[in-house]
């Protein structure tokens, strides 16, 4: 099973949260992490082509064991009874085997000496995983010593064989390469195994017996999941079958949800972005191989070849290799206009080659919607309202979408709305203000739709029926429409990035899906083009993915008559995932240093984040961030040694980010945000 958008960036800046990730993208449940966005270029010297998705090399064990993919520009070394995945840097070595063998944990340790005579680590934990189909599964992380260098080991136990995953890699390497890791670990296939083919078996119809199960089951899970709302949605058959909420608006009130309340949908709106880009298409205002510079002149990137080569499909591909940077514009949101988010692009350096990796970048597909407003008409200098016209214009009102809009103006006027509720930093959601969604404003193409289970049943049928309204009205050719259901780079062994879409199956039904989280929401919109099947789950909730997934997981078992299998393996990425918070907690030290904090106190300010201001808390017991747009509460943790490690945020929008009070080359206090591949230094403007 794999779970998509879990872009809680913060997993990747404190070591626990690491392990976890890389654990989970080895497990027998693969998972795609989302980057944190590097500061290192990757040559993009030559002209980009069409995309296409990686078909990608195989690696056969010699001995008909297993198989695995080899990622894009990955090489391979066979060693005696093992072999090696290696990265392009070589900062990761994939090692990958099979022994005979009792004791999975014997064989991993047996595993090491294989692959490093030398390999004397030390087990940091042991995590017994749920045995999919298996045996038995765990993984292994050790003691490394070093906060950059990471080693873990992921086996499987079957019929008496171990099969192994062994990896050591580097903190900005991990980074930098984590959907190519994902790609290693779905794809590592036990051939032993019979793989389950849907690939022509029609659903069953959805029944009330059914609802009341998948009811039962939601009711059940909210709680376990720590879930404040839900609203689900079920299409079939071109009918909107089934809407319902459950929970609450609000944990302050318990004000029960309901399904036409407002919620945001973040990332799932790119796949509005991109319909309403096929229509463009259509009308022939532009084409998805238009160079964008023909529409935007304005548009730049750091590599003049490549500034006039792009075009407007890679906007919206993930596989230009521009990374993410999500806190430029959270930390820019109250002064960032749409133009300045397209010519903030040309700062970005690229994370990977050109349709190398799957790279996920907000302000490209962001810059994707304002090029499309630009073909539509739309003045440089105006694009954020002539994106919302266009949207306005060419999709939602054709598909009937009465209350999906970007106007926060709107939703509080109409005052029906969910309220968020941010994750902090000892995993509790609690509610926050609607300031923090603002913060997403300049990227709003990219995810700043408000929507409510109900337009989003509308906009699921108008998917399914290739382009057509609910109400008949064509809205988008079926042939542009599918242009966005295109593989254009692997994620994993099995699913592919679109052109704002996942491209993936469910044993082997084709499936199409994208999720979105914001600082208090989360969604989750999936449908199955040959099965006239969909759902859609919304929560007021950061990053419940775990939730929202599982929901749509148990329906597909449903109506498919599969085993009830995902739920325990989900249950356990959500507590491992809970379980790196509850580590972090306790490295948290007893008290703040003043002293030592005082001559960070003041205004700081780096180049790309802008200004901010540190101060004590009024105990004087944490710091205080103040970056204009938003504030954080720092507190100081230790690492294993009980030595200050650094501070980190306890509350939204920063909660878990790290950050390092140091002193530069020349003994200037200094405040690093970030770490690995990407770090922002602050230093001090008074």
């Amino acid at each position: 099973m794999r779970f998509r958008n879990l872009s809680n960036q913060s997993a990747w800046r404190t070591k626990p949260l690491v392990y976890l990730m890389l654990a989970l993208l080895l497990s027998a449940c693969t998972w795609t992490i989302q980057p944190e966005s590097p500061d290192t270029p990757a040559s993009a010297a030559d002209a980009p082509a069409p995309v296409e998705a990686e078909t990608g090399a195989v690696y056969a064990d010699p001995e008909g064991l297993f198989t695995v993919p080899i990622p894009t520009n990955w090489t391979v070394e066979e060693g005696e009874g093992y072999a090696t995945l290696i990265s392009p840097e070589e900062g990761i070595h994939f090692h990958v085997l099979a022994l005979s063998a009792e004791n999975l944990e014997d064989a991993i340790a047996s595993a090491w000496l294989m692959v490093d005579p030398s390999f004397d680590l030390e087990p940091k934990e042991v995590v017994e995983e749920p045995a999919q189909r298996v045996d038995r599964a765990i993984s292994i992380a050790y003691d490394t010593g070093d906060d950059q260098q990471f080693a873990i080991a992921s086996g499987q136990q079957y019929q008496g064989i171990a099969y192994l995953q062994l990896v050591e890699a580097d903190l900005a390497s991990i980074q930098r390469r984590s959907a190519q890791i994902g790609i290693i670990g779905s794809g590592f296939t036990i051939l032993a195994l019979e793989q389950i083919d849907l690939t022509n078996v029609e659903p069953l119809p959805i029944d009330e017996a059914m609802l009341a199960e998948l009811e039962a089951y939601i009711e059940e899970a909210m709680p376990k999941f720590n879930i404040p709302g839900a609203a689900v949605a079920i299409v079939q058959n071109d009918e909107i079958v089934y809407t319902q909420a459950f929970g609450t608006r609000d944990l302050a009130t318990g004000e029960p949800l309901t399904p036409d309340m407002h919620m945001m949908i973040g990332s799932t709106g790119k796949t509005i972005t991109t319909m309403l880009m096929a229509t463009l298409v259509d009308d022939d205002l532009m084409d998805w191989d238009t160079p964008v510079v023909e529409i935007l002149p304005e548009f730049r990137v750091a590599d003049p070849t490549l500034t006039e080569q792009i075009t407007v499909r890679n906007l919206v591909c993930a596989c230009t290799g521009v990374p993410r940077r999500d806190l430029e514009f959270l930390f820019n949101a109250d002064e960032m206009s749409a133009e300045d988010v397209v010519e903030s692009l040309a700062t970005f350096e690229f994370f990977t080659g050109f349709g190398e990796a799957f790279q996920y970048s907000n302000q490209m597909v962001a810059t994707g919607g304002y090029v499309a407003a630009a073909a539509d008409g739309g003045e440089y200098g105006n694009l954020f309202d002539a994106y919302a016209q266009a949207m306005q214009a060419r999709v939602l009102d054709p598909i009937g979408m009465v209350n999906t809009t970007l106007s926060f103006e709107e939703v509080q006027a109409r005052d029906h709305y969910a309220i968020p509720h941010g994750q902090y930093l000892d995993g509790e959601y609690r509610p926050i203000p609607l300031q923090i969604e603002r913060l997403l404003l300049p990227v709003a193409p990219a995810g700043v739709h408000w929507s409510t289970v109900e337009d989003m049943a509308r906009y699921l049928i108008t998917e399914l029926n290739k382009g057509v309204a609910p109400d008949g009205e064509r809205v988008v050719s079926a042939e542009n429409l599918q242009v966005t259901w295109t593989p254009q780079v692997s994620m994993t062994a099995e699913s592919s990035y679109g052109l704002g879409w996942i491209v993936d199956t469910y044993k082997g039904q084709p499936m199409i899906h994208h999720g979105g989280n914001t600082g208090g929401f989360t969604s989750d919109l999936a449908f199955l083009p040959n099965a006239d099947f969909g759902i859609i789950v919304l929560t007021n909730a950061r990053v419940t993915n775990f939730f929202n997934e599982a929901v749509r997981y148990r329906l597909l078992e449903m109506v498919f008559q599969q085993e009830f299998e995902t739920d325990p393996s989900i249950t356990f990425g959500y507590e491992q995932y809970m379980k790196g918070y509850a580590d972090l907690q306790e490295q948290l030290a007893a008290e703040l240093d003043v002293d030592a904090v005082t001559p960070y106190l003041g205004r700081f300010a780096n180049e790309a984040l802008g200004e901010i201001t540190l101060s004590l808390a009024a105990d004087n017991e944490a710091l205080l961030l103040d970056a204009g747009e938003f504030q954080a509460t720092l507190l100081p943790f230790l690492n294993d040694e009980d030595e200050l490690e650094g501070y980190v945020a306890y509350d939204p929008p920063l909660a878990g980010s790290v950050l390092r009070l140091t002193n530069s080359e020349t003994d200037e206090p200094i405040i690093v945000l970030g770490e690995g591949a990407i770090a922002y230094t602050f230093s001090s403007v008074e």
